[in-house]
């Protein structure tokens, strides 16, 4: 299952940007962004490494700036494999910003179609803020560790996010 929502240290990104460069304005604290994620490989339980799982994941997400370098979000969306629908997934988020450009992000995807479990998402992100907008491309390692039989996956997603 790809996800990835690398918006809320983004955000933290564009908001260091801004302080920066000596604007006075403040920064905006709430976000709303968009992702497009994939599964890069995937190795199943006891399994041997895979590719491409033909997979996108599709969300949809809030944000809000606790400070200017830690952000909470919570995204949430379908997973397509194929072309067919797969799952339905919430994800809850923590990023942070490490650079103006860098962030890290500690996710937690929790599918909740077909069946519930829990996905841990660590991941590395960069990020080009253009005044309130910012597009955004993170790495993620995932393991579903919810039933008891964890896996591994590389994921790779692409975000936009829009400040305001």
């Amino acid at each position: 299952m790809a996800r990835c929502s690398p918006a809320t240290l983004v955000l933290l990104a564009a908001a260091a940007a801004t302080a920066a460069a000596g604007d006075s304005t403040p920064a905006p604290v709430n976000y709303v962004a968009g992702f497009a994620g994939t599964t890069t490989g995937y190795r199943p339980h006891g399994g041997d490494w895979d590719g491409w799982q033909h997979d996108v994941t599709l969300q949809l997400g809030y944000g809000r700036q606790l400070t200017p370098t830690v952000a909470l979000e919570l995204d949430a969306g379908p997973t397509l494999v194929r072309g067919s629908y797969s799952g339905f997934s919430l994800t809850p988020g923590l990023v942070w910003s490490v650079l103006p450009n860098l962030y890290l992000a500690a996710r937690f995807a929790v599918p909740v179609d077909p069946q519930t479990n829990l996905v841990l998402l660590p991941g590395l992100g960069v990020c080009r803020p253009f005044g309130r907008v910012m597009p955004t491309l993170e790495l993620n390692v995932s393991s579903a560790v919810g039933r008891g039989h964890p896996d591994l996956g590389l994921s790779l997603t692409a975000g936009l996010l829009v400040f305001f």
